[in-house]
């Protein structure tokens, strides 16, 4: 066998570019990491010999070219035959063009492709091996379905076969399981991103509870929709799942490393590997929020998340990557080997072998001897998995090329092996049962098996097959082991198949949830929380719960639950004070009550129970976020619920704590019209942060301080709300000697804390240094993300230098940002430079600005008349309040809601419809006096624009977009001139639907 060469011209003719930019991307674009080498592959039977192998264990070669090609995942039917992805049409999707990219080349393609087998059919395709002879050797090699465009997994039950074909799920209908599709598929899902196709939708797998589980890698992202679940958005890696009865579709966890392999233990938990390195991978509980890059992958669903869990701690070998991943559970290896992570590292080629450690509610793992290795470089493990033999077994894609950061298609098509481990000696063999055929009574005894995979399975063909009539059966089994300390073996499988069967009822499960096996219990909580079903009993559960993975699930549930069942199970949880110190379980707790943070009701009833103060759980957890979740949202019932907040606090350490929190909240933002109370407590803090002699020492110029004041920032244990002072002091009386130590904590090098990093970012816009530009651009890939307002601040501080706009727009022109991230008010920035390079790159990125009254403009302005003009559609008043606190609260009030940066909108002609769409649409027709917009040139090369909001002899101070107010010195203005256009952008309406725009227009109207 021997590589193929193509020539330049050859390969440039089938470079799928959409456009000129695209073809001249991916002809200059510099590979970057492992690529092809040239070098030969090595015939299996040869590659065997290089292997070293942990004593004890011998590899076998299950399959390999011409049956294997490109292998990328397997799974195992009810027979226990394998079933195998062949990714062979990686790296592009057939029939599609790419129209753009970005630094990471992440890809815009020119359409959404058609589900197979419709449209342009690729070359991915799923095959069946059998071991007809039951000698633990795949004999039969059968293609099953074919024309696959971008296949990552299969699974086979419940009527048919699964396939994940980003961006779809595919169901093949096979009622008489005779490996021929019934039908063209069936889509289940559509909407997983295909951005990049190495991070795509994977790793597809049954859970116990009957759900399809699987990942989505760090660059794509999704917007899933099931015939019942809709838009379910996503940005980069998590877990999701989707249950095939009910069509419900989930996140079932956020957040980790490029997420390209999915293991669920013998407890039911939930894991995955990692591109990264100083780990082995992932522990997942229910509605969690793991770490992961934000500026590359972009934020967490949920804004007020608060906080995140690392990857499981480790110790041992600290290389890059565990990619392939799974808990070892098969029962044909020695016993040390039971729940050890074995984890293949294609970049190294070898396969560590970890033992996964209790690490309070989450796990640790230690190395250790590695269970093998490889001299060839080819040796590409992706999957790693569990058969029904015992064996671990592992797809080898085979080839010299690892990375995918190329453009250019030059991976090894025609190769690929699967192997497994086995103990020196033995030859194991799938007993070779139908599980979904057996008689019943064989079925159960299979509940009890000693490999994982089988007893999983056994659970899930009870269900498939319907078996109502072994309940009785089940039932007695895990009554038998309810307060029997003995051998619980099969009692968790029981209960699974109790739920299968919808024998789980309200009943069993508040007896059950006294269940001396904490899994049991553990699963009881899980199964009613996941049917949002309450029962009795959950908050005397949890106050005495001793096992603390319980008590996590108990609070992952409560997120679920009803607010008046859910409060009652936190308050009970909060009074835990050992689960300060675990590594989960505050955040656990915190998200719990995120979950239901508007029934403010029930969350002061709880806040007002006896001695709820003094827990430290409430006062080093809850107290900063609840207040800061609050006043982030700002409406005027969440500001009032923060005043109430802080007059119910019993001392001056929880008052301090709240006032961290409303500091993280509102630091570097715009702050909204408060109630006296907590305007008043605010006043009173940042007077008292005022004084403080290290902020009196910047004011002063006092270099001297300048020491200190670095120390203090560089502290990631001194008071947040002196550092946020500082910072904001900096950016108005810059330091020089501070700013390596503000660009740390801008770039987030130096700090996790958002709102440190934004006023950090706001503040290095008086330091007047190229290198800053730089900085802020290269963390747009890491930790300056979308979320927290950081991106955007970042944006308007590039904006407010020429060179640094330059790098911006240098950013946008070369496709590394998005034109979508940048907000309407830094657009509006950009525009007032007038040097002809700068408005080139401007008008290349927005286009040109539209002018007064211009065809566009007019053209608009009718298409909106004619919308209102139907009134038989009608808008709805309380979703227009929404629209109107996303698109216009930031700079006007209506009804004493909304910002004063702009006129206030009472007093206009709110009845009519005329009105509206033309200020909307051409905000600059009509500029009201005293809201003018300037713009002021500083003499050091700053640039700031807004509308005046005072001046005397000496300052000038501008109220932005943003409504924030910077103070300048006059003696440091160059120029001070009024500009043309209203601060207010053109576009406010262009992302919204018609609806939308009614509903709007029904708020703003209202009343009128």
């Amino acid at each position: 066998m021997c590589l193929i060469c193509v020539s330049a011209g050859a390969q440039d003719a089938e470079l799928p570019a959409g456009n000129e930019q695209v073809r001249q991307i991916m002809q200059t674009f510099q590979g970057r990491g492992v690529m092809a080498d040239g070098s030969q592959p090595t015939p299996p039977d040869k590659a065997l010999d290089m292997f070293r192998l942990r004593d004890g264990f011998q590899i076998e070669l299950m399959a390999s070219e011409p049956n294997i090609a490109q292998p990328l995942f397997l799974s195992w039917d009810s027979r226990g035959r394998m079933w195998v992805v062949h990714y062979r049409q990686y790296q592009f999707p057939a029939g599609l063009k790419v129209i753009r990219y970005d630094q990471h080349l992440r890809a815009v393609f020119d359409r959404v492709p058609d589900p197979p087998p419709h449209g342009t059919p690729g070359k991915d395709l799923i095959t069946v091996h059998g071991d007809p002879d039951g000698d633990g050797h795949y004999e039969t090699h059968q293609p099953v379905i074919s024309g696959l465009n971008i296949a990552s997994a299969v699974q086979v039950g419940h009527g048919g076969i699964w396939v994940l074909n980003p961006p779809y799920l595919l169901f093949y209908p096979d009622a008489n399981r005779d490996d021929v599709p019934d039908s063209d598929p069936v889509v289940h899902l559509s909407g997983f991103g295909l951005q990049d196709t190495h991070s795509i939708a994977n790793s597809m797998m049954w859970g116990p509870d009957g759900w399809l589980y699987g990942c989505n890698g760090s660059t794509t992202t999704g917007d899933v929709s099931s015939a019942v679940t809709k838009g379910v958005r996503f940005q980069g890696q998590c877990v999701w799942r989707y249950h095939p009865k009910t069509q419900v579709f989930e996140i079932y966890a956020e957040g980790g490393g490029n997420n390209f392999s999915l293991d669920i233990d013998a407890g039911g938990r939930v894991f995955a590997g990692t591109n990264g390195g100083n780990t082995r991978g992932w522990y997942f509980p229910q509605g969690s929020y793991s770490e992961k890059n934000w500026g590359k992958h972009g934020p967490l669903t949920n804004p007020y998340a608060f906080g995140f869990f690392p990857p499981m701690k480790f110790k041992g070998d600290g290389r890059r990557f565990p990619q392939a991943f799974c808990v070892y559970e098969g029962g044909l290896y020695p016993k040390p080997y039971d729940g050890m992570i074995l984890a293949p590292n294609a970049m190294q080629n070898l396969v560590w072998a970890s033992q996964r450690i209790a690490d309070g509610s989450t796990y640790r793992t230690e190395d250790e001897t590695n269970l093998l290795e490889s001299d060839d470089h080819w040796f590409r493990p992706v999957y790693a998995g569990v058969g029904p033999d015992g064996s671990m077994y592992m797809a080898d894609w085979y080839d010299s090329r690892l990375s995918h950061v190329s453009p250019i298609d030059d991976w090894h098509k025609s190769s690929g092996r699967i192997y497994r481990v086995i103990p020196k000696g033995s030859s194991p063999a799938y007993d070779g049962a139908d599980l979904h055929t057996i008689p019943l009574a064989d079925l159960l005894t299979r509940l009890q098996h000693p490999n994982k995979w089988v007893r999983k399975r056994a659970v899930l063909e009870l269900g498939w097959r319907e078996e109502r009539s072994a309940l009785d059966t089940l039932v007695q089994q895990v009554n038998a082991t309810q307060s029997n300390p003995g051998d619980t073996h099969g009692t968790l499988e029981s209960l699974w198949a109790i739920n299968l069967l919808g024998g789980l009822n309200r009943e069993r499960a508040e007896h059950w949830i006294s269940h001396q096996d904490p899994d049991v219990r553990r699963w009881v909580v899980r199964l009613m929380g996941d049917r949002k079903e309450p029962i009795k009993g959950l908050d005397s559960m949890a106050a005495k719960e001793t096992n603390v993975q319980v008590r996590s699930q108990l609070a992952a549930s409560a997120k679920r639950l009803p607010a008046d069942a859910a409060l009652p199970i936190i308050a009970a949880l909060l009074r835990h004070d050992g689960d300060i110190d675990d590594p989960h379980m505050p955040l656990m707790i915190w998200w719990a009550i995120e979950a239901h943070a508007e029934r403010w009701d029930l969350v002061r009833e709880m806040l007002e129970a006896p001695d709820v103060w003094q827990l430290p759980l409430i006062r080093q957890v809850v107290l900063a976020r609840l207040i800061g979740r609050y006043a982030a949202s700002a409406t005027p019932d969440e500001l009032q619920w923060c005043a109430e907040l802080l007059q119910l606090a019993p001392d001056a350490e929880s008052k301090t704590q709240l006032l961290v929190g409303l500091s993280r909240a509102f630091e570097g933002r715009s702050i909204p019209v408060l109630p006296d109370a907590l305007q008043a407590a605010l006043q009173e803090s940042q007077e008292r942060l005022g004084q403080s002699g290290l902020v009196l020492a910047i004011r002063q110029n006092n270099d001297a301080k300048a020491n200190e004041i670095v120390r203090t920032l560089s502290d990631r244990n001194a008071d947040l709300t002196l550092q946020l002072k500082l910072v904001e002091t900096l950016g108005e009386v810059p330091m020089q000697a501070t700013q390596s130590v503000l660009i740390g904590l801008a770039t987030g090098r130096n700090t996790i804390e958002p709102a440190l990093q934004r006023v950090a970012i706001a503040s290095l816009a008086s330091y007047d240094d190229a290198s800053i530009a730089n900085s802020l651009i290269a963390a747009f890939g890491s930790r300056i993300s979308d979320e927290h307002d950081l991106r955007s601040t970042a944006c308007r501080t590039l904006a407010s230098r020429p060179g640094w706009a330059k790098a911006l727009l240098r950013e946008l022109t070369e496709w590394r940002l998005r034109v979508d991230q940048v907000p309407p008010d830094v657009i509006q920035q950009l525009r007032s430079y007038d040097d002809p390079e700068t408005v080139a790159s401007v008008e290349k990125a927005f286009g040109k600005s539209v002018t007064t009254a211009s065809p566009e403009k007019l053209a608009e302005i009718q298409r909106l008349q004619t919308l209102v003009a139907d009134h038989s559609l009608q808008g709805d008043p309380a979703a227009g309040k929404l629209q109107f606190t996303q698109r216009c609260a930031t700079c006007h009030q209506l009804f004493g809601e909304g910002q004063k940066v702009g006129p206030p909108l009472d007093g206009y002609e709110r009845g009519s419809t005329r009105f509206w769409i033309h200020n909307m649409v051409d905000p600059s027709l009509e500029i009201r006096e005293g809201y003018q917009s300037y713009l002021v040139l500083t003499l050091d090369g700053r640039t700031v624009t807004g509308m005046i909001a005072a001046q005397d002899e000496t300052t000038v101070t501008l109220r932005t977009a943003k409504g924030e107010t910077q103070k300048i010195d006059r003696e440091k203005i160059e120029v001070l001139r009024a500009l043309p256009a209203s601060l207010m952008p053109d576009g406010l309406l262009k992302d919204a639907s018609e609806q939308q725009i009614r509903d709007l227009l029904a708020y703003l109207m209202l009343g009128a």
